[in-house]
């Protein structure tokens, strides 16, 4: 007996003025089948007739499979009424809309902390490149040196830590894709030259190539990231070229862990496929077509973005270029912790996303970076308006803040402001709603009116 399928993909409107076709918009498309087969022979029949064009996002599933796999029930109304021959459209959003993400988080994160950061090491030999467990993390086949400056060093034992978790499904591709025994995990790492002036690519023994090729490869060298193959160690357990990424800062260390300038990944690949995949990144389009830079090698915005995308299967796969398993793994290092993010299997379906940076994923950062400024102003209000603001009243606190930002105060100042002076009016039974709606009159600027207001409430009065 037929039951319905769906599959998710992208709709390309043809415009009425001309036959080209417009910015793509997430679509379901659901019918009755007796197979995969005859789904996608009603679909390819029923869009002959129509004067738009479907890409896939996923293979068709029954609508039974996709909502175990998926969620997103509510597109079970959707198929309300669908008849037996018909083959029903479905709109997900618009372009500017967060599309169709699965609940399934497709992220495996190993966490190290607190990170101990190694120091000038002075009467050690050799010197230790990073602290043990990330040693242990990032090169798993090299020991870790004793200090051969300590009596009995001979004997000294290596250190053992916990091994990240690894999705067993992803192994068998791997088994798959490289045979057995698996090849070692070779260790690279994406440095941003803008964070060092003087950086000198040349006289690196290791492999290091700027990620921007060409004449704007040439004219961006001293700001461009760069890819790097990391050798830890170098002959006779001399120090390598990126000795200090781990070492508390000092003006004599080239690298410090404070400038966050580096991040880590682990493949099976050699340098050439790993460059020419992460090549594709620094520079990306947005749904405008507007070219931008994306800093994903800076460590906050790497972990940043595999937040936003670790729903998305079709993100994922693209970004660590699942199908062949390009990436097996990120590391990122902030403050005192270091993730190490793995991939779970990603469905069978799965088709990876174009490279663009998509309006919901722009918002994630961007929600991201008011979540952390508002704890920021939420800690200073508190320590400074301590006759104002509670600790018992952080919740109303945030309230107040989420309020301010919807309502385009933008400036950390007039957000400040605005809180305080609503927060004054409440506690001194003055109408704050009334005496901002008769400024928003008066005064276009967020910033002026918040002013206006922060002067207003009279703070000194406060009972």
């Amino acid at each position: 007996m037929p039951s319905i399928w769906i599959q998710t993909g992208y709709c390309l409107a043809q415009s009425e003025l001309s036959s080209e076709y417009q910015t793509e918009t997430p679509v379901a498309l659901m019918s009755y089948a007796d197979s995969k087969e005859e789904f996608e022979r009603r679909v390819s029949s029923g869009l002959q007739k129509q004067t738009y064009r479907f890409r896939a996002q996923l293979a068709p599933l029954p609508l039974s499979t996709f909502f175990e796999r998926h969620g997103n029930t509510w597109l079970m109304q959707s198929a309300r009424g669908l008849t037996e021959n018909e083959v029903r459209l479905i709109h997900l959003g618009g372009s500017e809309q967060k599309p169709l993400l699965s609940d399934t988080d497709y992220l495996l994160c190993h966490q190290i902390k607190p990170v101990t950061l190694l120091d000038r090491q002075f009467g050690r030999h050799p010197k230790r490149f990073a602290p043990d467990e990330i040693a242990k993390l990032l090169f798993p086949d090299v020991p870790i040196p004793a200090d051969m400056m300590q009596k009995g060093w001979e004997q000294w034992p290596q250190p053992v830590f916990p091994v990240p978790k690894c999705d067993e499904k992803t192994r068998e591709k791997d088994t798959a894709l490289f045979g057995e025994p698996l090849p070692p995990l070779k260790c690279y790492a994406v440095l941003d030259a803008n964070k060092y002036p003087f950086l000198q690519p040349e006289r690196f023994s290791c492999r290091i190539a700027n990620l921007f090729q060409g004449e704007f490869g040439e004219e961006t060298q001293n700001v461009a990231p760069y890819l790097v193959e990391v050798i830890p160690y170098g002959e006779n357990q001399r120090p390598g070229e990126l000795m200090g990424l781990f070492s508390e800062t000092h003006p004599v260390n080239t690298f410090n862990w404070a400038d966050q300038s580096v991040i880590f990944i682990h493949s099976r690949y050699d340098f050439d496929t790993v460059l020419h995949h992460f090549r594709r990144f620094p520079l990306m389009k947005d749904e405008n077509d507007k070219w931008f830079f994306f800093r994903f090698y800076d460590p906050k915005v790497l972990r940043d973005y595999l937040e936003i995308i670790r729903h998305s299967p079709e993100k994922l796969s693209k970004f660590f270029g699942y199908d062949k398993r390009i990436v097996h793994a990120f590391g990122s290092g902030i403050e005192d912790s270091f993730h190490y993010y793995q991939l779970k299997a990603l469905p069978e379906e799965t088709a990876p996303a174009k490279i663009m940076l998509a309006k919901w994923e722009v918002d994630g950062f961007r929600n991201k970076k008011w979540l952390e400024t508002r704890e920021n102003l939420a800690e200073y209000i508190l320590a400074t308006y301590p006759q104002i603001f509670s600790a018992q009243e952080r919740e109303q606190l945030i309230q107040y803040l989420d309020e301010a930002e919807s309502k385009g105060y933008m400036y950390e100042t007039a957000i400040v402001q605005y809180v305080v002076a609503k927060q004054s009016a409440v506690k001194n039974g003055k109408d704050f709603s009334a005496l901002e709606k008769q400024l928003t009159h008066h005064i276009s600027s967020p910033l002026a009116r918040a002013e206006e207001l922060f002067s207003r409430l009279n703070l000194e009065y406060i009972e």
